[in-house]
């Protein structure tokens, strides 16, 4: 046996080798292995009975160690025979020429040893290296005989016993570590395998984009650093943790540090390569959490700004990719262009905040379409408020990580859009009022003395989202309730204040209308939202229903209106109706509930019962997850305070009379 001594002291050895990353330590052993031209290497996790990891082996089959190289190397720290050379036998760029990575087992176990087979001149020779982590400066070298199986060169490197359980650089997450490291080198050299616990690295089968940046200067307070180049790969899984990976001009991975760049939906590794990085990585400072060399972060800082600008830029991709998707299935909540620019950063918003939805949220991918038209069209509610709120739809609706919230709201941040809607508050507000009108139409105790003027119509003014997304946003309209007034008074007589004469002569009564403007884009097109309610107990027949056709008819085709873009939507709702009625409003090829489909103007006839389903159809997914509850105390207070506007005269009784005929 041959004993070298390192002419370095113990203390000083183990300050310059320590690690805190297994996976970068173990690193060191595969790039020793493809640096002697290896085309296979092979991380094996040997365990005990019980399944434990008691030692790590790395195989490969390379030129392996020669008697002469143990001597020049293992004898002089810092040495290597890498630094005379600028290439592989086989013309592939080398990693390591500081001579320090074999000493990285310090950080995983108490000792370590190489058994190579070499070739010497014609012959095959073998020897092993053991060094011990309690004497760093001490390597013993001994000769071995040959063994049948060795009739090829390779080195296998034995680390034991392990200083702790590194049972996850074992699983997944260690592989995909070593993946983001070598995924450089094994798509530049196809022919080469690394086997991390028996499963080949295979970065190009999990590759979903790559991207290589032009090269740049970076003027830093001390230096220029030319020569710069940035590569960043999306993968279509994770890889344990976005990183940047710096590497020399040969383009070999020399240490790496968090990538701390906004990329909701991503998962990636970036690669910086220049000599600069280099002369870090001899200094063993990529070691260090918060390298503060002025130059490094002056060039860190440039390449996080170029990650973020690629990955911004992707969003938008991606965003129109997914955006089209959902016009495509009939989901998406916008129609058309935007009609300015608020609508814009809106949709752009929506965007960014669907994508991490649909990127992270499992219920919402597996959603029906009506399911997730309803969502979106929520989501869409929310994007008017601030940066902050939309954390509870992506935590309480969705389900998304807090750190994926934390990227979605940086972003949002960006957008310098201030008005992105509280959805909480605004679901919370309508499932309330959702259940005060199921307590006014449903619960006896209300239902027979329920009054239209005063109550009904006060809860349906606050809430015409009742009828559809598209009336979430009315306007009172004093033009309007004038009209309504005047063609009440034209179709009923001067003695009969209120009551309508039919075009059979016969006499009806203009019934509690409420009418409300409708935005548009277009200034010179109105629509209007005009409801008429019967109370709860009320069934209505032919009569109520001719009665508002000839109403819809008469208000029209008042001068007001003609030659005029004006779309009407009438609503008639009611506790109940009889077989005539449904009749005219189940038609073939028609919507259910329509009683007249023009171009100008729709008419429906819904029952209070009907009206409440759908209402709860449209929230109930969103009413969920947020879980809110709605006491009966709540209910009833809400009643009581609708029950005592009447006293004020409130409501919109065009005719002035609340009773049905």
């Amino acid at each position: 046996m041959e004993v070298l001594e390192l002419k370095a002291q113990h203390d000083a050895l183990q300050r310059i080798v320590t690690t805190r990353d297994p996976v970068k330590a173990l690193s060191e052993y595969i790039w020793n292995a493809l640096d002697a031209d290896a085309t296979l290497v092979e991380v094996i996790f040997e365990r005990n009975v019980l399944g434990g990891i008691e030692s790590i082996v790395v195989r490969d089959n390379g030129t392996g160690i020669t008697r002469n190289r143990v001597r020049e190397d293992f004898e002089n720290f810092g040495a290597s025979w890498k630094r005379t050379v600028q290439s592989t036998q086989q013309k592939r760029v080398l990693h390591g020429k500081e001579g320090q990575g074999r000493l990285r087992f310090f950080s995983l176990a108490e000792r370590a040893s190489w058994t190579s087979v070499y070739r010497e001149g014609d012959h095959l020779k073998k020897l092993s290296v053991k060094i011990s982590a309690g004497l760093l400066n001490r390597s013993e070298i001994d000769d071995l005989e040959l063994g049948v199986s060795d009739t090829a060169t390779g080195t296998v490197v034995e680390l034991y016993p392990l200083k702790e359980s590194f049972d996850w650089v074992a699983g997944e997450k260690g592989r995909t570590e070593f993946t983001a490291i070598f995924a450089p080198y094994l798509l530049h050299y196809p022919d080469v395998a690394i086997l991390n616990d028996g499963i080949p690295l295979n970065p190009s089968a999990n590759i979903a984009f790559a991207h290589d940046f032009p090269k740049q200067v970076v003027i830093g307070p001390t230096r220029t650093i030319r020569d710069i180049s940035l590569k960043v790969i999306e993968w279509n899984g994770s890889v344990g943790g976005r990183k940047i990976h710096f590497g020399g001009e040969d383009g070999v991975v020399l240490g790496a540090i968090p990538a701390n760049v906004t990329a909701p939906g991503f998962e990636f590794s970036a690669y910086a390569y220049a000599p600069f990085f280099q002369e870090i990585s001899d200094a063993n400072l990529l070691e260090f959490d918060g390298l503060n060399d002025p130059d490094f972060t002056a060039v860190l800082e440039k390449l996080r700004e170029d990650l973020g600008d690629h990955f911004r830029t992707r969003q938008t991709e991606k965003s129109k990719e997914l955006i089209q998707e959902l016009i495509e299935a009939g989901v998406y909540p916008y129609q058309g262009d935007p009609k300015d620019a608020v609508e814009k950063r809106e949709r752009e918003v929506f965007a960014i905040a669907t994508h991490a939805v649909s990127s992270y949220s499992r219920e919402f991918k597996r959603a029906d379409d009506p399911i997730r038209k309803i969502t979106l069209g929520l989501l869409k509610e929310a994007i008017k408020h601030n940066p902050e709120s939309i954390h509870n739809i992506l935590h309480h609706v969705f389900n998304l990580p807090k750190s994926k919230q934390d990227e979605f709201s940086g972003l949002l941040e960006r957008t310098n859009l201030g008005n992105i809607i509280s959805a909480s508050h605004l679901i919370a507000e309508r499932i309330v009022a959702l259940e005060v009108l199921k307590g006014i139409v449903f619960n006896p105790k209300h239902r027979k003395t329920v009054k239209e003027r005063g109550q009904l119509d006060i809860l349906i003014q606050a809430n015409t989202w009742i009828f559809g997304e598209n009336f979430h946003i009315t306007l009172a309209e004093a033009g309007l309730s004038k009209i309504m007034q005047r063609v009440a008074e034209e179709l009923g007589s001067k003695n009969g204040k209120g009551k309508v004469r039919k075009p059979d002569g016969s006499v009806g009564r203009a019934d509690t209308f409420l009418g409300r403007l409708v935005p548009h884009q277009n200034q010179m097109h109105r629509e209007f939202l005009l409801v008429e309610l019967k109370r709860p107990s009320l069934t209505i027949g032919r009569k109520e229903s001719d009665q508002l056709e000839d109403y819809v008819n008469a208000i029209r085709s008042q001068p007001d209106f003609i030659n005029t873009s004006t779309f009407w939507n009438f609503y008639l709702i009611t506790g109940e109706y009889d077989d005539a009625v449904r009749e005219r409003i189940t038609q073939k090829d028609r919507a259910e509930g329509i009683l007249l489909e023009k171009e100008t103007h729709v008419v429906w006839v819904k029952t209070w019962s009907e009206i409440i389903r759908e209402c709860e159809a449209r929230l109930h997914f969103i009413a969920n997850k947020l879980q809110i509850e709605v006491t009966d105390e709540e209910i009833e207070r809400r009643i009581k305070d609708l029950k005592s506007s009447i006293v004020g005269g409130g409501g919109s009784d065009i005719s002035g009379e609340s009773d049905d005929a």
